[in-house]
């Protein structure tokens, strides 16, 4: 139902995003499996908020997204210092798209030294992105120091 709801995303369809995310949570909680779910809702608190919120980003719902991502991280644990680097950088897009220059360049400083600290790879593809979404204040004292961290984390 997760990779459905992306799909959904993908096509424009919130609707059917929100019906299918909607769906999951009301299932998830039935779920008493053996097998370890990979990357999922057993070890990350808010599981399903995570997926809406980048859906959302997807959709281009931007302030969903950041109304979702300021509560979502707000309860990651810091030992999942990885996935919690992605999620802020997708929140560092969201901020972005949203107006939010300010917010998104000190989100973006966060991102970017949790990059220094795990070389990741995802963190980097989540967080570029924001170049796109902080075009409106390239020449502004947000954009350049924007550009400054970005140019830092370039692979």
């Amino acid at each position: 139902m997760q990779q459905e709801a992306h799909g959904r995303s993908l096509t424009r369809e919130r609707a059917e995003c929100d019906r299918v995310l909607d769906r999951a949570a009301e299932l998830a909680g039935q779920v008493d499996d053996d097998y370890a779910w990979g990357n999922a809702a057993r070890r990350t608190p808010r599981y399903l908020d995570v997926q809406r919120a980048t859906c959302y980003g997807r959709l281009g719902l931007h302030k969903e997204a950041v109304t979702l991502w300021a509560t979502t991280l707000a309860e990651q644990p810091s030992t999942s210092q990885r996935d919690v680097g992605v999620f802020k950088a997708r929140f560092t897009v969201a901020l972005a798209a949203s107006g939010e220059a300010e917010r998104a360049v000190e989100m973006a400083g966060q991102v970017v030294r949790l990059i220094g600290e795990t070389g990741s790879a995802r963190m980097r593809t989540a967080l570029a992105g924001v170049r796109t979404a902080m075009r409106p204040w390239a020449r502004t004292s947000h954009g350049r120091s924007m550009s400054e961290m970005l140019a830092a984390v370039k692979p």
